[in-house]
């Protein structure tokens, strides 16, 4: 908030534009920061640690890989957006200009049923571990987290939010490097990676060799259960990202150039969190579970504890007593605060946006669009409160709403990359294909629930391989209607529909924000798609192909200095991490910052970043056939070919 009133002082206009997408000028470091953040749930830190006491060291790296290519993923569709639609502000504009209502509500549903499901998994696993280290109730906590996350998102939108998780992405990597350096470099219980090894080789003797993993070892990849769990987990979650309209909200804010580096600096940054805390802490629990320090002395955790993403506060109060206890609750507050506040803007966004102005009043001026930004902010707020309530009432933990999200996302990805890479799927397949897919997933969910259980239970469908199944399900049955149907209905979409997208002011007056920006090149960003494949293709195949799954084939046994050095390199990783949220982000904006300061004590001129390009009024039309600029005049889309420009009044009219 006190960012807030400083970049209004700076002249930083409070409108829709800069709650919902940051006026388009985020920095490559601050992107990533905003990615990393959005990204570290407090499910991701409780089930990175989980897998890792499950499935040892197969857990926590493959926790790490299977989960940090969407993001690298994702950034082929961040550049598209700048492409196909410049001017969109969530991606369902997009499917609503290209497709129509029925598949614009459509869409709507699934992304908020992701939305829904996301901050659902980062209540429940956050309210769970801030009960298990304080006592407080689960209740409160689930409803204090949502609403004083909302006050500081209403009042400074997604800018506010970015500033913030940056913040939060530093003191999050603080604490999990102190961690790693009270467990391996102090003098506590355990000291050196060498004297972790040998208490890891006794647990396996303790528990008579009953880890799920190649005879039983804490020191193997080679672990049937982590894999499934790492199929379920790339595959449900890259859907996750893809409907998550507040992933697609910060491709649209960065700078065009910032766009790819962005996400890919963030997915390369965000593998640290589980990758380091995991090969941290959860291993921790399952070394140090026999000794009195640990809350569960003398027995194991059970599964209801396992479930509740326990093993982390576990470990945090094994080593370090009240300061560990703290520590993980600073982690918690840290991680649910960013996490939430990225949703509600995404939400928000497209309850005002996609619901408001497009249905209920065409004609919203800025602030009327602003005012409902607010009230949506508030009133998702007190319904994730009110369904986290509910989900607890009924018992259902982290690990049930972790494995089957993917039952209401996986449908949608099929439809999602034809929206944005093919011009032959149409309304219909895109349409049908999405619903089919989630009939397909849900059918086949329940029905192996009943068989491999023999019942149907929170228990039986939250399992792992039910959920698996029914995700692939989903994603296969998806891909053929729409690719049967696209072959035998030819869209031949052209795009230009896409590109007319325009802004409209409270005078009814057509804005066009991007191609105002005297830094829009479309050949530059024709060049930064193909960039964008080739990285995520080398980084897809070695952090989730090569490197585990040749580990993985050869069931290698970590030795003692092999595994020490797999803990540096964990230790590595997450200080390149620091540096790259939390270091560069301020190398890159330190003029930004120190104009910031001036203005904070009167001495600064009030012109905002986001406000230069009022001065560049040139304007130029981009045609994706030829990749280049056709026509520029000043304001105004002109020549043969031109666009027509969207009215604002007729659905899909241009």
């Amino acid at each position: 908030m006190a960012v807030t009133e400083v970049m209004k002082r700076r002249g930083n206009i409070e409108n829709a534009e800069e709650f919902t997408v940051a006026k388009r000028s985020l920095g490559t470091g601050l992107t990533a920061a905003g990615v990393t953040s959005s990204w570290t749930w407090s499910t991701t830190l409780l089930s990175s640690v989980t897998v890792a006491y499950v499935y040892g060291v197969a857990g926590s790296f493959f926790y790490a890989a299977c989960n940090s290519t969407q993001i690298m993923i994702f950034s082929n569709l961040a550049i598209q957006t700048k492409r196909k639609a410049p001017n969109a502000r969530t991606f369902l504009e997009i499917i609503r200009v290209r497709y129509g209502t029925v598949a614009h509500w459509s869409f709507m549903f699934f992304s908020l049923a992701s939305n829904i499901l996301v901050v659902s998994s980062i209540l429940i696993g956050g309210a769970a571990a801030i009960n298990s280290l304080t006592g407080m109730s689960v209740y409160a906590s689930l409803w204090l987290l949502p609403l004083s996350v909302a006050a500081y998102t209403m009042r400074g939108g997604l800018r506010a939010t970015i500033l913030t998780d940056y913040l939060h992405t530093a003191i999050i990597l603080i604490i999990i490097l102190t961690f790693w350096f009270k467990v391996f470099a102090s003098g506590s219980q355990i000291g050196s990676p060498g004297k972790m090894w040998d208490l890891l080789i006794e647990a396996a003797k303790r528990n008579d060799y009953s880890a799920p993993t190649s005879e039983g070892s804490y020191l193997t990849i080679r672990s049937l259960g982590a894999l499934k769990f790492a199929i379920l987990s790339i595959l449900e979650y890259t859907g996750v990202v893809f409907l998550d309209n507040s992933f697609h909200q910060k491709g649209i804010a960065a700078d065009p150039a910032a766009a790819v580096p962005g996400y890919v600096l963030g997915g390369l940054a965000w593998y640290a969190m589980p990758f380091t805390l995991a090969t941290t802490m959860g291993i921790v629990a399952v070394a140090l579970e026999n000794t009195p320090a640990f809350p569960t002395y003398p027995r194991r955790m059970n599964a209801q504890e396992i479930g509740a993403g326990l093993a982390l506060p576990y470990a945090a109060q094994t080593i370090a007593g009240k300061g560990g206890a703290g520590a993980v609750l600073v982690l918690m507050f840290m991680s649910c605060t960013s996490a939430i506040s990225s949703q509600m803007i995404g939400v928000s966004t497209v309850l005002s946006y996609d619901v408001y102005k497009t249905y209920i009043n065409k004609k919203a001026t800025d602030q009327q669009v602003l005012r409902a930004g607010h009230w949506c902010v508030a009133g998702f707020a007190i319904f994730m409160a009110a369904f986290g309530t509910m989900l607890h009432g009924v018992k259902i933990d982290l690990g049930f709403i972790y494995n089957m999200t993917g039952i209401f996302t996986g449908s949608a990805l099929p439809a999602l990359v034809g929206t944005f890479f093919s011009s032959r799927q149409g309304a219909l397949a895109a349409t049908a294909s999405i619903w089919t897919g989630f009939f397909a997933a849900v059918i086949t969910w329940l029905t192996l629930a009943q068989r491999f259980s023999g019942e149907v239970t929170i228990a039986s469908v939250g399992a792992t391989d039910p959920c698996l199944y029914g995700c692939i399900a989903g994603i296969g049955a998806a891909a053929v209607v729409t690719i049967v149907i696209s072959i035998f209905q030819n869209a031949n979409y052209g795009w230009e529909t896409l590109g007319a997208i325009r802004l409209t002011d409270d005078e009814g007056n057509d804005k066009d924000v991007a191609y105002e920006d005297p830094t829009y090149d479309p050949e530059r960003l024709r060049k930064a798609a193909y960039i964008a494949r080739a990285i995520t293709l080398v980084l897809f195949l070695s952090l989730f192909i090569i490197w585990p799954l040749s580990m993985y084939g050869t069931a290698y046994k970590f030795s003692k200095k092999f595994f020490t050095g797999w803990v540096i390199v964990s230790l590595l990783w997450a200080f390149s991490s620091f540096f790259s949220v939390t270091i560069f982000p301020i190398i890159e904006g330190r003029h930004l910052l120190l104009s910031w300061a001036k203005a904070l004590f009167g001495k600064g001129a009030k012109a905002s970043h986001g406000d230069e390009f009022d001065h560049h009024r040139h304007q130029h039309r981009y045609d994706d056939s030829s990749d280049g600029v056709v026509e520029e005049k000043g304001g105004a889309n002109v020549g043969a070919h031109a666009a027509p420009v969207y009215d604002g009044k007729k659905e899909d009219s241009f």
